[in-house]
């Protein structure tokens, strides 16, 4: 059942409330207080989304009324671009999310990260919720984007589930991926070498998953390289994509 987290029912007031909902843009959380996360992922459920296009593991572009928006999929952490179980995961991706498809999305209590990826749980046309799917195949692994967790019980119960068959990337990988806690950047050595004039510096090693696809061009990485952006070693992430 999409759009309702287990035990909850909606109130005709509620029915009616989503019915009469703006039919452009993703619709965007509304509910605060006690019990807001459960009640905005109910609440903000998308009626009318195609697939464009698969990104990488746990990322995709959607269209919904003309209008293009990338998505991160909440509550997991597909393997980075060039590491190991990459491609098989976005190719899983694109299994369950076939270019042209409808799907049904919903938001949990942030609706975008720094990014301007919207955060979304996603079920395909067939009812597959999406997000779990990854888990449970070993093609992703759990990691809880707080404040967004709702959901995160369901998919860490399938990630475990997964990790315990030796399921995709548990049994495919040298060494599985770690979820990647929300904390505060490493500070850079006394001695790494400065920035070249106009690079911007790369994604701090807090931010959840971020590839070249997320960002607008070169950035400086120097010796931190958290996010594996620098192919050739010159301290300069995506100048090679």
């Amino acid at each position: 059942m999409i759009g309702h987290l287990a035990g909850e029912r909606e109130s005709p007031r509620e029915a009616r409330r989503l019915s009469d909902a703006p039919a452009t843009g993703l619709p965007r959380p509304s509910a605060s207080g006690p019990g807001a996360s459960a009640a905005s992922a109910s609440a903000a459920r998308d009626v009318a989304s195609v697939v464009v296009r698969v990104v990488d593991g746990d990322t995709v572009e959607l269209r919904r009324s003309g209008s293009l928006v990338r998505v991160r999929l909440l509550g997991v952490d597909a393997p980075e671009v060039g590491s190991c179980f990459a491609r098989d995961s976005t190719a899983r991706l694109r299994e369950l999310l076939p270019t042209g498809s409808a799907v049904r999305v919903e938001y949990d209590t942030e609706p975008k990260d720094r990014y301007g990826r919207h955060l979304l749980y996603v079920w395909n046309a067939r009812g597959v919720f999406v997000n779990e799917a990854l888990a449970r195949g070993g093609h992703a692994v759990a990691g809880l984007h707080p404040p967004n967790r709702a959901r995160h019980p369901q998919i860490a119960a399938a990630a475990d589930a997964a990790r315990r068959a030796g399921a995709g990337l548990w049994s495919g990988c040298a060494s599985s991926p770690a979820p990647r806690p929300a904390s505060s950047p490493a500070p850079r050595p006394p001695d790494a070498p400065a920035a070249p004039a106009g690079l911007p510096p790369g994604p701090p090693a807090g931010v959840p998953d971020v590839d070249c696809s997320d960002l607008d061009g070169p950035v400086w990485v120097g010796d931190a390289d958290p996010h594996r952006l620098d192919r050739d070693g010159d301290g300069i992430g995506c100048d090679s994509r």
